[in-house]
């Protein structure tokens, strides 16, 4: 099964049919209002009422900007409302409990990256503009760019693919067509992930540390399940060479194996503090830049 090819609509329709699904709706929507957009638009506002760090690395700049990919950076949302409504498709009712849950999951992630967000915010000096691509200027007019660190795109696109193979587990795990979905879910995440570093609105860092968020968050969504999704990213080499992908791929890597040893070093740490102190240390140790109060990490 092509997530691209279900229909958006059938995930909303499927939402709006049943009241539970509803009420988990207008909880992620509240959610969204109140984590990611309110906080980056109060700091546009009013600056300096919250630190922002600025991430970057070296190998950030070697990577090509692709304006074609800002559909597939904001088609993120559409493919997990998809894989919802592809699950319904497959199983039916029974999938409800399912997709309610996934939707109390996505909340719960917007609950814990706005608990980074509003204490400290981050960017990247690797955003590029594409005036011209009507997709780039949606996200220029709604995105201030102040939420890099944990990245909603990973945190749900990952949690999308990792839950969708546990609900196909659970109920048919021989089904051909749950197997497509779970499969297809896995791979848009692998695209979208790509596409977020292609288009310039994520620097490589700030991949590792959504990561860990995410697996700390849900512990089955663990390191072995993390060093896989990494090892896949990047596999197509006309998007980018061999050499160069592996090192993407390190570099991922290393900022994950960071914020996991310093959560081993404070297990009475939540994950959005560990998360939080990685940033702090980014701004007590980085270097002034031409933004006023900007602080940027070390390569």
């Amino acid at each position: 099964m092509d997530i691209e090819r279900l229909s958006l609509g059938a995930g909303i329709r499927l939402i709006l049919r049943h009241r539970r699904l509803r009420q988990r709706g207008i909880q992620v929507f509240k959610a969204a209002l109140r984590e990611f957009f309110l906080p980056q638009f109060l700091s546009l506002l009013f600056p300096g009422i919250r630190p922002v760090a600025v991430i970057s690395h070296p190998l950030d700049d070697s990577l090509p900007f692709d304006p074609r990919l800002f559909h597939r950076y904001l088609g993120y949302f559409t493919v997990w409302m998809k894989t919802l409504s592809g699950l319904y498709r497959i199983y039916g009712n029974p999938a409800l409990e399912d997709i309610e849950e996934m939707m109390r999951g996505v909340a719960r992630l917007y609950d814990a990256a706005g608990r980074v967000y509003r204490h400290c915010q981050s960017t990247t000096t690797s955003r590029r503009t594409a005036p011209a691509n009507p997709y780039f200027l949606l996200v220029f007019l709604f995105d201030p760019h102040l939420h890099c660190i944990p990245s909603l795109h990973i945190l749900t696109i990952c949690y999308n693919y990792h839950q969708a193979s546990r609900t196909v587990m659970r109920r048919d795990p021989y089904g051909v067509s749950g197997s497509r979905l779970s499969a297809a879910a896995y791979r848009a995440a692998l695209r979208i992930t790509e596409a977020i570093l292609l288009v310039k609105q994520h620097s490589l860092l700030d991949i590792g540390p959504s990561l860990f968020l995410l697996s700390r968050l849900f512990p089955e969504y663990g390191e072995r399940e993390i060093r896989r999704f990494v090892s896949d990213l990047f596999a197509d080499t006309s998007v980018l060479e061999p050499c160069a992908a592996a090192q993407a791929r390190q570099v991922i890597l290393k900022s994950y194996e960071q914020l996991l040893a310093r959560h081993r070093g404070h297990r009475n740490s939540t994950a959005p503090e560990i998360v939080l102190d990685y940033l702090r240390e980014i701004l007590k140790e980085g270097r002034n830049t031409a933004r006023k109060g900007l602080q940027q990490a070390p390569p």
